[in-house]
């Protein structure tokens, strides 16, 4: 049996958890252009292994929007759901 976060895509996991502080149009957005950026891929075929990559490359406009203590913990939250 399949939990919530094993049957949504790694960059799902980022997108909606991000979506609670940034709003779903510029989590969206965000995630979008760092997939492009950090893996040349789409987003929707990112894999686990590259969200690491993925949320340190989001991090610094995540420290600007958010202060460094709210993106750390939304890095730990994501990592977290996704047993990173």
């Amino acid at each position: 049996m399949q939990t919530e976060t094993q049957s949504k895509s790694p960059a799902e996991v980022v997108r909606e958890k991000l979506a609670q502080y940034l709003g779903p149009f510029t989590a969206r957005n965000a995630v979008q252009m760092v997939a492009k950026q950090t893996a040349g891929l789409d987003v929707d075929r990112i894999t686990r292994a590259q969200i690491p990559a993925v949320l340190e490359a989001l991090g610094p406009t995540l420290r600007t929007l958010l202060g460094r203590a709210t993106a750390e913990k939304v890095a730990d939250e994501i990592r977290k759901e996704l047993a990173l």
